[in-house]
């Protein structure tokens, strides 16, 4: 009130609430002067009836959709991360992402009316697919699509928990299909996790749908959410899935047998082009890009550019169904292979071997984008880690799973001369660079220190060092030994490394 009275009494001030006054006076005169602005009940609608009744019916099937294939999406939570699931069979059986249960051999699994129970963890690093079961009966599973009759442009709906929010729904389309591509992973030997024949779509995916469902207009899983190409580690509009019919028959093999057991043709498959279509008068097939040299496919006479169209009686009508073969049929089995040469029907017979250990390193070449592209994660370390942390890697007080060959984690290369006294036994390999999360960084490894020992081979070279590590599997366990300069001078470490 104070300061009122003094700017009633200052020039400036009385200016001041002059102006304010003509204005609110001003303001008032143009809105009395202008037409009023009521809603006219005789102007057309902006749709018709009938049209908003078509986008009734939509709105209200859309909900009902989404409600019916809730209570088949699950909530994943382990200690290292989290993520969705999809009731595979009512008897407890929930199929899901390796990657959202890595390291695990029990999680939480929360399901849509809020039941938590634990489950049990069944996985197939190689497919990053993996069943969890759980001690609950009459649970309502998910029905499968055949996803081999999906098409580009078909609604594609994602249901699942990113960033943790459970039961979120986002709905795209499928922008793809036949997608092969690669990401990072630490956690298998070859340092790469391939994906083949994957659906894309732009529905949100984002962490935490890793697992989830990714459905048709029916509420058919048509792909399990697994990967998105993204330089944020959220969602651009470009997300992958896992086709259903892999994911089913993989699901298949863990449920019956508890792991899965590839068999090795030794054929690059590959989805026909439209061209290829056209030229060579098919409608569906696989095409052979490759032969493996010595496999099974070369002694059976197979060839680069044949077009695959029938194993053991079923029609092979693309990549996907060819590489699924390998699972339903088990290594040593023989099997007959009608392929299109030239224009005419050849039949071979192949007996397929065990899948070769370097496999998955191989795979790196095949899972390349096609046409001379670039990867589409470029340098991106994890495309899971953003929100979860770092799924791919075991919890550090956990042993690695026991499964493939061992890695240790570190570049070396051969000692300088100058760096030779850094050695008590005057050889060994200095450490350019440790992997992080890798055993020798859970070791104590750093660049700098020189390795002179693992178990009880000498290490004088790189060379010696790979064929070392080679001795181990994942899950084992050595001695370390190596040197480093202190302020005491050079101090020679000898530490447990688990692979």
């Amino acid at each position: 009130m104070r300061a009122f009275k003094n700017a009633l009494k200052s020039p400036v001030g009385l200016t001041l609430i002059a102006g304010v006054a003509l204005g609110a006076v001003g303001t008032a005169v143009f809105l009395n002067t202008q037409p009023r602005a009521f809603a006219d009940p005789n102007a057309s609608p902006l749709l018709a009836p009938d049209e908003v009744a078509v986008l009734a019916q939509l709105d209200a099937a859309g909900t009902k959709l989404v409600e019916r294939i809730a209570p088949s999406v699950v909530q994943i939570n382990n200690r290292m991360s989290g993520g969705s699931g999809v009731v595979f069979r009512e008897d407890g059986y929930i199929l899901t992402n390796q990657h959202v249960v890595a390291g695990a051999n029990e999680v939480t699994v929360r399901f849509s009316d809020g039941r938590e129970v634990k489950g049990s963890v069944i996985a197939d690093p190689a497919s990053d697919l993996a069943i969890v079961k759980v001690a609950e009966k009459n649970l309502t599973a998910a029905k499968f699509a055949d996803s081999e009759s999906v098409r580009v442009g078909q609604l594609a709906i994602a249901i699942g928990s990113p960033f943790g929010l459970e039961q979120t729904v986002t709905w795209g389309h499928v922008s793809g299909l036949g997608r092969n591509t690669q990401v990072p992973d630490r956690s298998l030997a070859s340092g790469i996790r391939p994906y083949f024949d994957a659906i894309q779509t732009d529905a949100a995916i984002n962490p935490g749908n890793s697992g989830g469902p990714l459905v048709n207009y029916k509420g058919e899983v048509i792909g399990i959410n697994t990967v998105i190409a993204s330089a944020t580690g959220t969602n651009s509009g470009v997300g992958f899935a896992i086709a259903g019919n892999t994911a089913k028959t993989v699901a298949d093999q863990l449920v019956k047998f508890g792991k899965v057991e590839r068999a090795f043709l030794g054929v690059a498959p590959q989805n026909l082009t439209g061209y290829q279509r056209q030229e060579l008068g098919l409608k569906s097939g696989a095409y052979v890009a490759e032969v493996t040299p010595d496999s099974p496919a070369a002694k059976a006479g197979l060839k680069s550019g044949d077009v695959v169209i029938e194993i053991a009686g079923t029609p092979i009508r693309g990549e996907a169904d060819l590489r699924n073969m390998m699972l339903v049929h088990r290594p040593g089995s023989t099997i007959s292979i009608k392929a299109i040469r030239d224009g005419k029907t050849v039949t071979v017979s192949a007996k397929l071997a065990p899948l070769p250990d370097d496999h998955w390193s191989r795979a790196r070449a095949a899972t390349a984008p096609r046409g001379g592209g670039v990867n589409p994660f470029g340098d991106i370390p994890d495309p899971f880690g953003e929100f979860f942390g770092d799924p791919t890697q075991p919890p550090t007080n956990e042993p690695p799973q026991a499964v493939g060959p061992a890695r240790l984690g570190v570049q070396v290369r051969a000692l300088a001369e100058d760096e030779v006294n850094l050695s008590p036994t005057k050889s060994g390999v200095y450490v350019e660079s440790v992997e992080p999360g890798s055993p020798a960084e859970r070791a104590g490894v750093k660049p700098g220190m020189v390795i002179t020992q693992l178990g009880d081979t000498k290490i004088t070279s790189p060379e010696s060092l790979r064929e070392a590590v080679g001795k181990y599997k994942r899950g084992q366990t050595a001695q370390l030994t190596f040197g480093q300069v202190t302020r005491a001078g050079t101090a020679v470490t000898s530490v447990t490394v688990r692979f």
